[in-house]
């Protein structure tokens, strides 16, 4: 859990200013990079240190979590898609991170 919070801290600080000042685009996109990277490069490098070790971690997730995840990309589609953002799609965003969180 830290490991990407940590490593991705500057580009979530960018993010951050950029949304304040006004260029929700760029910002969209810095995160939705980041996510990527992380789900791109960390998640299968945890699975070859886990055979390293010789821990059971594999990439086999349970319904719940893949529901989750397909919910979560949906929703970022959707604001992604038009490059446009209102309340409502925030108030999605927000929503979708309460409910996983």
């Amino acid at each position: 859990i830290l490991l990407p919070i940590v490593g991705n801290a500057c580009e979530h600080a960018s993010a951050v200013r950029f949304a304040i000042l006004d260029k929700p685009g760029l910002s969209i996109g810095i995160a939705v990079g980041s996510s990527t990277q992380i789900s791109l490069f960390v998640v299968p490098f945890s699975v070859l240190v886990g055979w390293i070790i010789d821990s059971p971690m594999d990439l086999n997730f349970g319904s719940l979590n893949t529901t989750v995840m397909s919910i979560s990309v949906i929703v970022v589609l959707s604001v992604v898609v038009d490059g446009t953002a209102n309340w409502l799609q925030g108030y999605l965003l927000i929503s979708g991170y309460l409910i996983i969180a």
